[in-house]
């Protein structure tokens, strides 16, 4: 297994990651200037696990600062192919976001997981992170 940063050409392998294991159907062009978008900025990160040339999953993190606390790092989605999982990859990708977090000195990670989630909510115990609090998600959406 190969941990690398992703690049623009894996922007079908972390759509098709999205529509099928985490239930976000968002079309592809879109996802590709979203990723174009992402991978410009310093203030966030996508890494990716490759298995014999093929994406197995991806971990996308960004820095979380308020004026209310230190620097966090933010899990904003973390997906691995049903065919790879309980292999280790979400473990190797979560470390890639760990290391990176530490890189750029901050205090820890954090992740919000949907309720329904429940076998991930085990995944993140499992690899030492603690729930921290419940709450409710409000949108507005225009």
């Amino acid at each position: 297994m190969k941990i690398r940063i992703a690049n623009l050409s894996d922007s079908k392998a972390i759509q098709k990651l999205n529509s099928i294991e985490l239930h976000y159907d968002y079309p592809l062009e879109d996802t590709t200037k979203k990723l174009e978008l992402i991978l410009s900025l310093d203030w966030q990160i996508i890494y990716v696990a490759e298995i014999d040339g093929q994406v197995a999953g991806y971990v996308q993190a960004h820095k979380y600062i308020g004026t209310f606390g230190d620097l966090f790092v933010n899990i904003m989605g973390l997906a691995v192919s049903k065919d790879f999982q309980g292999n280790g990859v979400g473990k190797a990708l979560m470390f890639a976001a760990e290391n990176w977090a530490q890189e750029i000195g901050a205090e820890g990670v954090r992740l919000n997981s949907g309720s329904e989630r429940t076998e991930a909510h085990k995944f993140y115990e499992k690899i030492g992170y603690d729930k921290a609090k419940t709450q409710a998600k409000f949108q507005k959406i225009f």
